[in-house]
Parts: structure tokens; C-alpha cells; sequence
């Protein structure tokens, strides 16, 4: 049987954990940053956090939807149940192919059990994890029909990103984006769905010599510009005039680039304290605030990053 999910759009809200529960029904479940915290449960509630972005230890850590998929295999609809039929309140912030992926595993949990590693789905949602939790710093080949339909499935997100539609979306445009790519996934579970050329190139904007400050095109950009050899980076989207969104990462925490340490000394420089909508993020990726970006120029993160780096 699958669950009733009831989901609830919010974006770019953050809470706290203790916010969460004091303010959500029971039987709910926070995903992929919608609470600021790592992965936590509360059978009081009951209550879920599913999350890789704060508190964690990244390599370590598995990705929204991995975790969700092995909480679904351990039994948490056993907990998340109401007169019996498994019930889940589901929030989001955000419609990323993390947050959908999750989205469509809550929602079909009734089959997971039934997936074979064989088929595509399963195929697509390990590709996924890996993905999302290095950041893209696992190769693909982009001729494979399965990368080719990874690219299919998340091409609304990838979209919104590219045209910065995503930061103007509303909580319904949210929705019906994240509810059309689970739509998406279905089909190709059912052995359906097309094909997409993985589309993925960047621009050196400005940088150091141990990193490169760049604008992304296409979702494949992180993959090729760790395979090309830089291993960490900061990537600047336009969000309006004198606002901006910054994504800062490392391929992994062996590359040695301070990164909570550029966290600290940019939330100095915009003086961010509020704890939940601030620079930061994992050990080895993160950026700005969520909710509503930064108003520092590339140059003045440029200065900022470069005299950490530097500073040893």
C-alpha cells in the first residue's frame, strides 16, 4: 500500500529542528534543508528530518533521497501512520532533483521493496545519490540511455535553474514542478520515458590558483569541472540586480580548502546572525542564504575567499 503524502511547499523557508516540531502535525517529515540541522528523528510525533547539507560529515553522509529509500526498507511507515494507513506531512523548500527524488520514494513507497538493481528507476536513484551527495564529482558517461534519462527527469529543474525562474517561483509553481518531474520518474519506472542530451559547460568568472570562480550552464557543469581538474569552486547565479546566489565546494575533504572558515568570514563580512539563514553548509559544499541569496559582488566573495585561502 502506498502512503497518503501530503506535502507542503514552502520556499525558501528554514527552521530550526525544535521550530519543526513545535510548529508541524504530526507524522511529519522535513526534507533536504527545510530544517537546518542533520538528519534527526523523534518518535514522539512522530517527527523525520532527512538531510545531508548541515552538521554532517558529507562523504560520510548519504543524500536526501538515499536516506529516505533505506528509512523506507527499515520501517518508517511503521512509525509515520495514522489509524493504521501510513501518512506522511512532507516539507520542502526547494524543487531540486534531490528534494523530487524524495518526493517520488514517499510517495511509492508501497513498491520500493519490489526494485530490482536491474531496473532504470533503480538504476537512477543510485546515480542520483552519488551524485548529489559528492556534488557531481562522480563521472558519467552522457551517452548512456540511463544518464540520458536522469537528464530527461530532472529537465524542469534544470531549466527554472538555468532561466533563474526557480528563485521567482511561488509555492504552486513549486509544487506542480516537483509533482511533473515525480510524474516524470513514474514513467520512466514503468519502463517509459525519453531521452535528453546531458548538457554541461562553465565560465571562469575570476578565482585563485587553487580555485576558480565560475557560472554554470547546464547540469553537468560540476562533473566536467572537477574532470578537467579544478577541485573546489564558487558558482555565482544573478538573482536580481545586486543579488546573487553562491554555491562554494570541494570535491572532497581531502582537497585542502578551508571551507567552514570562508562560512564564517563571509557571514562576518554581510553580517548574517541569524543561525538558520546564513552562509554555510557540509564540509565539502554549501553557499549563501537560502531564502534570499547575498547582496556581496563575485569580486567582494572573490577578495573574501582568496584572503582565507591565502590566510592559511
Amino acid at each position: 500500500m502506498n502512503p497518503e503524502i501530503r506535502l507542503h511547499v514552502e520556499p525558501g523557508v528554514v527552521k530550526s529542528w525544535d521550530a519543526f516540531r513545535r510548529e508541524s502535525p504530526p507524522c511529519s517529515i522535513a526534507l533536504d534543508g527545510y530544517v537546518d540541522g542533520p538528519p534527526d528523528f523523534d518518535h514522539d510525533g512522530p517527527y523525520a528530518n532527512f538531510d545531508h547539507h548541515r552538521g554532517v560529515n558529507r562523504l560520510a553522509t548519504r543524500s536526501t533521497a538515499g536516506q529516505v529509500l533505506v528509512a523506507i526498507y527499515l520501517g518508517l511507515f511503521e512509525s509515520f501512520s495514522e489509524g493504521g494507513k501510513p501518512l506522511a506531512n512532507v516539507f520542502v523548500n526547494d524543487c531540486d532533483q534531490d528534494v523530487c527524488m524524495a518526493y517520488w520514494l514517499l510517495v511509492n513507497a508501497g513498491q520500493v521493496s519490489e526494485l530490482r538493481i536491474e531496473m532504470t528507476i533503480a538504476q537512477l536513484i543510485i546515480i542520483e545519490d552519488l551524485l548529489d551527495a559528492t556534488a557531481g564529482a562522480i563521472p558519467a558517461d552522457p551517452n548512456r540511455p540511463t544518464i540520458r534519462k536522469q537528464a530527461w527527469a530532472f529537465e524542469l529543474y534544470d531549466a527554472a535553474r538555468a532561466t533563474g525562474d526557480l528563485q521567482r517561483m511561488n509555492t504552486d509553481e513549486m509544487r506542480g514542478l516537483i509533482e511533473a518531474t515525480a510524474e516524470r520518474l513514474s514513467q520512466i519506472a514503468l519502463g517509459n520515458g525519453e531521452q535528453r542530451d546531458l548538457v554541461g559547460d562553465y565560465e571562469v568568472l575570476r578565482g585563485g590558483p587553487t580555485w576558480q570562480m565560475i557560472r554554470e550552464r547546464g547540469q553537468h557543469a560540476r562533473t566536467i569541472l572537477f574532470a578537467q581538474g579544478v577541485r573546489a569552486f564558487v558558482a555565482v547565479r544573478d538573482l536580481e540586480p545586486g543579488r546573487y546566489a553562491y554555491t562554494i565546494g570541494r570535491m572532497s575533504p581531502f582537497v585542502d580548502f578551508p571551507i567552514e572558515r570562508i562560512y564564517d568570514a563571509l557571514n562576518q563580512a554581510e553580517n548574517c546572525i541569524d543561525p538558520h539563514n546564513r552562509w554555510g553548509g557540509s564540509d565539502t559544499i554549501g553557499g549563501s542564504p537560502r531564502s534570499q541569496g547575498s547582496r556581496l559582488t563575485p569580486q567582494d566573495v572573490e577578495a573574501i575567499v582568496e584572503g582565507v585561502v591565502q590566510g592559511g
